[in-house]
């Protein structure tokens, strides 16, 4: 798989635009005014995005950063996909076999995403923690098939079509890019019961891991 490039750009604040966090995005955006160097690693981007929108709200500045994927077809930028702000949910994953966490926030190395789609209703990042770190506490406290992760959803899809059958139904089909994240208060787990545990899958170490996700709507269409 292709490791994406992400960047951080700079935007001019529209005036009295009041942000609803240090990652969001104006709502309507002229052209970026500079670049950062892109990198490999997109909480690295969203970070240094970050902590410029903090500096520069506290200084009263007049630009704003935003993270996008360079070269990348996007429906604010036709250059660049807009990735913040980022959406939190939490998902579930199936429980590998002989796996076993040893905290509620543990994320198994090879992860087997059970279905799932993008979430309507996003989380803030705490609660999106705090909301996996509950739902796991019951799974060790019973058997259980599935495991929950926290993923954060970049702001733009990958790619979006609209089809109508003859019906007059509007379907639409979008493909975004999702990274299941492990928290800094949790680990791997131990897979050393696990059929597999001497593949390379058990040393690795990661703290995302990007997928994609495919979501359906349809409403009737209108005139």
């Amino acid at each position: 798989m292709t490791i994406p490039r992400y960047q951080v750009a700079f935007v001019l604040k529209p005036p009295g635009w009041q942000p609803a966090g240090f990652d969001a995005a104006p709502p309507q955006s002229g052209k970026p005014v500079e670049f950062l160097e892109a990198v490999d690693d997109l909480f690295c981007a969203v970070g240094q995005a970050m902590d410029y929108n903090e500096r520069s709200a506290g200084a009263g500045g007049p630009r704003w950063a935003v993270v996008v994927e360079p070269e990348a077809a996007g429906w604010v930028w036709p250059g660049a996909r807009l990735c913040t702000p980022l959406r939190y949910q939490v998902n579930p994953i199936w429980w590998p076999e002989g796996w076993e966490p040893t905290g509620p926030l543990d994320v198994p190395n090879c992860v087997w995403q059970a279905p799932g789609r993008p979430a309507e209703t996003p989380l803030g990042y705490p609660k999106a923690e705090a909301t996996a770190a509950a739902l796991n506490r019951q799974c060790l406290d019973a058997p259980a098939t599935v495991w929950h992760v926290v993923m954060a959803v970049e702001n733009e899809p990958l790619s979006r079509t609209v089809s109508y059958d003859a019906a007059g139904t509007e379907a639409t089909v979008e493909v975004r890019r999702m990274h299941v994240i492990r928290p800094g208060r949790g680990g791997t787990g131990d897979c050393s019961h696990c059929p597999a545990h001497a593949f390379p899958c058990a040393k690795a170490h990661w703290h995302t891991l990007m997928q994609t996700a495919t979501a359906r709507s349809t409403r009737p269409r209108t005139a």
